[in-house]
């Protein structure tokens, strides 16, 4: 008799645990975040979304792929509540824009010059055609700005040539249609194991913050609790990927379905260029102040509260490390 009882108290128990779990399975607030790609420059949230961080939070996070014009659209009607194009968002709110950059993933461009292997140099791309995504996009900022840095006149000394994706830039120099490519990771490793050369880190070059994420002036001051709340998984996403580097490359691995040693090289190559604690220095925002000013001469002295806000992502540190 109390063997059945026990067994009866056993499948009630296990009802309503399983009434629980799918109760706060259906009560997960769903988040919406635009990418233009799903770059491996956004590390931390990937790592937030496989560890179970974002599930912590109460998040089901949905990322529609939008491109960048469209996810700003998206952003500021309202379809998505956050979008991973911060770099042109801070050109949006540096012209009067509702915006607001609240993380970066990295604190230096996280972009790498590879060239046809006879190229052994970043001088020797001088006349040569150079593949970015797009004219005014952060492979093309961030290379002007390499280029300079490496004694060529971006505008003058090589040919940069507006081609697209990722995939699209790699097949170009790999059908010699270009003679290098700004590429970011996984595609720098594979790169250089088909025998293209890696001449530049741009990270060396210049202080770049990139892959952040933006949000509307409105959803900061009407919800911030929900901010918080996937500032802080994003926040342990970053530090679980600096403190776990092998738990991460797994990770990579299964995410990206790469091979272990394209895993590690590419993990690698993010950390070289991942930031410190989820905001920007102010030495890197005015590289992007510079850059939004010698695109649109009517634009003057940029405040860095007019296109970025950590406040939050400070509050979440600072709770972190008590």
């Amino acid at each position: 008799m109390t063997r059945k009882i026990l067994y009866g108290l056993n499948v009630v128990l296990t009802l309503v645990l399983t009434l629980l779990a799918a109760t706060n399975f259906a009560s997960a607030e769903k988040v919406r975040l635009a990418l233009p790609s799903r770059s491996m420059g956004y590390l931390p949230m990937f790592i937030a979304l496989h560890r179970g961080f974002l599930k912590d939070e109460n998040i089901e996070l949905e990322l529609p792929a939008l491109l960048p014009n469209i996810a700003h659209s998206a952003l500021l009607s309202g379809e998505v509540e956050f979008h991973g194009v911060a770099d042109s968002a801070l050109r949006l709110a540096a012209k009067g824009a509702p915006l607001k950059s609240i993380f970066f993933s990295a604190r230096l461009p996280n972009y790498f010059v590879m060239s046809k292997p006879a190229i052994k140099s970043v001088g020797e791309l001088r006349g040569k055609l150079v593949a970015v995504s797009r004219f005014g996009g952060t492979t093309d900022l961030a290379a002007r700005v390499a280029l300079q840095a490496n004694g060529l006149d971006p505008q003058k000394d090589v040919v940069l040539i507006m081609i697209g994706l990722g995939n699209t830039r790699n097949a170009a120099l790999i059908a010699g249609s270009v003679d290098a490519n700004i590429a970011n990771p996984p595609d720098n490793s594979m790169l250089k194991q088909k025998g293209f050369r890696e001449l530049l880190f741009l990270g060396d070059a210049m202080e770049f913050p990139s892959n952040g994420f933006t949000t509307t002036e409105r959803r900061l001051a009407e919800n911030r609790d929900q901010v918080k709340r996937l500032l802080r998984a994003f926040y342990r996403g970053l530090l679980f990927s600096r403190d776990n580097p092998e738990e991460s490359i797994k990770i990579v691995e299964r995410e990206w379905k790469l091979d272990a040693a394209t895993a590690r090289d590419s993990y690698q190559s993010i950390m070289k260029a991942a930031s410190r604690d989820g905001a920007s220095s102010d030495t890197g925002l005015k590289v992007h102040i510079k850059l939004i000013q010698n695109s649109d001469k009517s634009i003057g002295d940029i405040a860095l509260n007019k296109i970025v806000d950590f406040r939050v992502l400070e509050e979440v540190r600072r709770e972190m490390a008590r």
